[in-house]
């Protein structure tokens, strides 16, 4: 699906503001890209004292949802409203619920898929709280993550499921060969040093992968991401 925020995001001034006619116009916008698009306004609101109102679009284009954000005042529509008083982003405060929502989302859909998932690389002492981390071996923030493994083992037992979300085929490649070297470690230690090889930002060679090692996890990656994964390193405890 193409990216809606754009369409959204550079629109200029309107005549009017009323639901009617919001909804005219980025109707006739975004079905000029989108024809079967489903638009609808979720909610209207004022933004504190700036005399703006927010407005939240609702757009479903073949059965996938989102949701836009956007200020009306009098006849302009503007993409954000910064209050440097307040020292605030109005979207980007509506960028950042949505995202803890989405999280929160994903964590209820998939807490019985992780008890029974089978690819996993379990560390840790099993009588520690279990924590499931989808990762991927190309994100800096899993990288970051991984370099502070071994805190989070004292109080915790983390099974990884490695799921490129924002990363091509190489990251597949990286974490099929993860799954496919641990099987033969026998210990917390040799399965880190595997993972920190593959996680390795400087790594270039590594050995090949067969269509069929990276399908198993990009059908592993689908999974979750059906399930609302949007984003990693993300945690269910």
């Amino acid at each position: 699906m193409k990216k809606i925020g754009l369409v959204l995001g550079l629109c200029g001034a309107l005549f009017a503001a009323s639901d009617a006619e919001l909804l005219e116009f980025y109707s006739s916008t975004i079905k000029a890209q989108f024809p079967d698009a489903k638009i609808s306004i979720k909610e209207r609101k004022k933004v504190g004292d700036t005399g703006f109102e927010s407005v939240i679009i609702g757009i479903e284009v073949d059965g996938n949802k989102r949701e836009e954000i956007l200020f009306t005042k009098d006849n302009i529509i503007v993409p954000d409203v910064i209050d440097l008083k307040a020292r605030i982003s109005y979207r980007q405060d509506f960028e950042v619920k949505k995202f803890q929502k989405a999280r929160e989302n994903f964590a209820k859909n998939a807490k019985s898929a992780v008890q029974k998932e089978r690819m996993i690389i379990s560390l840790g002492d099993k009588n520690k709280p279990k924590i499931y981390v989808f990762s991927d071996p190309e994100c800096p923030y899993c990288r970051e993550q991984m370099a502070n493994i071994k805190n989070m083992l004292k109080t915790k037992q983390i099974h990884f499921i490695l799921t490129p979300v924002a990363h091509g085929k190489s990251a597949f490649e990286k974490a099929a060969l993860i799954y496919k070297e641990s099987k033969s470690a026998k210990t917390d230690e040799e399965k880190i040093a595997i993972l920190n090889k593959y996680f390795d930002k400087n790594i270039k060679d590594y050995p090949k992968v067969s269509e069929a090692e990276v399908k198993e996890i990009f059908e592993l990656y689908r999974k979750y991401r059906s399930l609302g994964l949007i984003a990693t390193p993300t945690a269910i405890e």
